[in-house]
């Protein structure tokens, strides 16, 4: 849909709301239209009538704003961009694409690099090189790697809101009652969480020893680097056309 018409998709939406859920949803209209969010224009119209939506539902089963969205309309409305610009999903549906996903690319690369070693002593005047997998092996790359992503994109995330927390708490306070005139406060909010990191660790320390156990359980197979190429082949081909398509910010 083009701006115009989500524009006045939601606005029909919105003359069917009553007047509670109407004065709910004009202040998150407030906030994207606004220029609160870094969202673009068309995004942010996207989310507000995908809103507007959920909203006129959640009113005929009596369902109050509130109570799907949070007291603060504003602060959800920032915490559903900042998901939307990490790429986090929200809905079910979302979810099994992504964590889908990060397993399928981490194991279309893994087949990628066993097809470079094999061809390596075959490229070398040698004989190919056959690789021997675990099935344990491949099913701990799986959940390594999500274990991995989740970890990054928590601590990235949690550093950026840091950053943004110093720069307000600090703005233009003096440091202390020795400090000299223009100096700013650098206490703030910790990006770093010790705990949630230990937790990550911890999980991938078990996974790695589950993975140790189960690799004398689980069968292994034997792959040539032509096998290994055309797993890759079909893992990559898999990624572009399940997984590559985005929608425009």
């Amino acid at each position: 849909m083009y701006i115009h018409e989500m524009i006045g998709e939601t606005k029909r939406l919105r003359q069917q709301m009553t007047p509670e859920y109407e004065a709910y949803f004009g202040e998150m209209v407030l906030y994207f239209r606004s220029g609160s969010s870094s969202l673009s224009e068309a995004k942010g119209e996207e989310l507000l009538l995908d809103i507007a939506r959920q909203i006129i539902k959640n009113q005929a089963k009596g369902i109050s704003a509130a109570e799907r969205f949070g007291p603060d309309p504003k602060a959800y409305c920032a915490e559903l961009a900042e998901d939307v610009k990490a790429r986090k999903p929200r809905t079910l549906k979302d979810k099994i694409k992504y964590y889908t996903m990060i397993p399928w690319v981490a194991l279309t690369w893994v087949f990628f690099i066993y097809m470079i070693t094999g061809f390596f002593s075959k490229w070398f005047g040698g004989e190919l090189e056959y690789t021997q997998i675990s099935t344990s092996s491949l099913l701990i790359i799986a959940v390594l790697s999500i274990v991995l992503i989740e970890l990054v994109t928590r601590f990235l995330g949690n550093s950026s809101k840091a950053v943004e927390g110093q720069k307000a708490a600090g703005g233009g306070r003096p440091a202390g009652p020795g400090a000299k005139p223009g100096m700013q406060s650098i206490s703030g909010p910790r990006g770093f969480n010790l705990r949630a990191f230990g937790t990550y660790i911890a999980v991938a320390a078990v996974l790695i020893i589950v993975g140790t156990v189960l690799n004398r359980i689980m069968p292994a197979f034997t792959v040539s680097p032509w096998d290994s190429l055309i797993l890759f082949a079909v893992g990559l081909a898999g990624q572009i056309f399940f997984f590559g398509r985005r929608s425009k910010n």
